[in-house]
């Protein structure tokens, strides 16, 4: 069977699909089996390849018109639920398979993204250094001497060989940001709220977040642009915003600070030195 990992960034396979190169349905029969072998742990489950199969002509029979993720192959932290798929959150005793998958999970499959499996992690997600897992110590993408970071060791990894285009994690303490830095990625980790923590293990349910692993900064955007959005079944989901880095308004500020006319003149004189001064940047 021909050899496709490592696979590029997003736009990249999207143009082999858009040219008639390759097919959603050989990308997975290619990387089910080239990640059968796995001996820096990267995986705690992959996905059976008839379910694979499946996922895949479900996208090819919807075509590429509409789906911005149309075939793109991704893994999910072992601690976000995919429909009937065990989630283990890397402990075997807790493990319990879930009927739906998580919010963000949906509207990436819903894109047109394929699930190629569960990734490993520190147990429960606590640890930044990836080798507290009962499924062994993930390996760092360059040096196998060296600890891929943590909690989301397998989705980082994952990535950074190549093996998907990009991954879930999740990123209360660090836990998407550390493993990222160690294997050289991007690990984007949204403002709290923007993707729906439904369906995740929670480590802190007030602050936990679902993070992105990816190869190129537009390929974190484009998974942004398709996640985020307010979900009714997560109490602290909210519609994401767009900001003009004009740190808040004048109108605002006078009405939160109504009785301290000293503090916002000297905001309003700060604010307007800036403005200018963002001119000559």
């Amino acid at each position: 069977m021909e050899k496709l990992c490592p696979l590029g960034n997003i736009s990249s396979l999207l143009q082999c699909y858009a040219s008639g190169e390759l097919s959603p349905t050989r990308m997975v029969e290619t990387i089910h089996a080239e990640i059968q072998n796995d001996p820096d742990h990267v995986w705690i489950c992959t996905l059976p390849l008839e379910f694979l199969k499946y996922y895949a002509s479900k996208v090819e029979a919807k075509g590429m018109a509409g789906l911005p993720l149309y075939g793109i192959p991704f893994a999910i932290k072992d601690n976000i639920d995919l429909a009937s798929v065990p989630t283990t959150a890397a402990c075997p005793a807790f493990a319990y398979t879930p009927a739906h998958s998580a919010t963000v999970v949906r509207k990436l499959m819903d894109a047109g993204a394929i699930p190629i499996g569960k990734t490993n992690l520190d147990q429960f997600a606590t640890g930044l250094n990836g080798t507290r897992s009962p499924y062994g110590a993930c390996r760092n993408a360059f040096n196998p001497d060296y600890i891929s970071g943590g909690s989301s060791s397998g989705s980082a990894v994952a990535v950074a060989k190549g093996q998907v285009c990009f991954s879930l994690g999740t990123d209360t303490a660090g836990s998407g940001r550390v493993p990222a830095t160690f294997n050289n990625l991007i690990g984007y980790k949204p403002t709290r709220g923007w993707f729906s923590t439904h369906g995740v293990v929670p480590a802190c349910r007030s602050l936990d977040t679902v993070s992105i692993f990816a190869l190129t900064a537009a390929d974190a955007a484009r998974i942004l642009a398709v996640s985020a959005g307010d979900d009714a079944a997560d109490i602290y989901s909210r519609q994401r915003e767009e900001y003009n880095f004009d740190f808040g308004t004048t109108a605002h500020l006078a009405s939160r600070w109504q009785h301290r006319p000293t503090t916002i003149s000297r905001y309003c004189a700060l604010h307007t030195v800036y403005s200018r001064s963002t001119h000559f940047l």
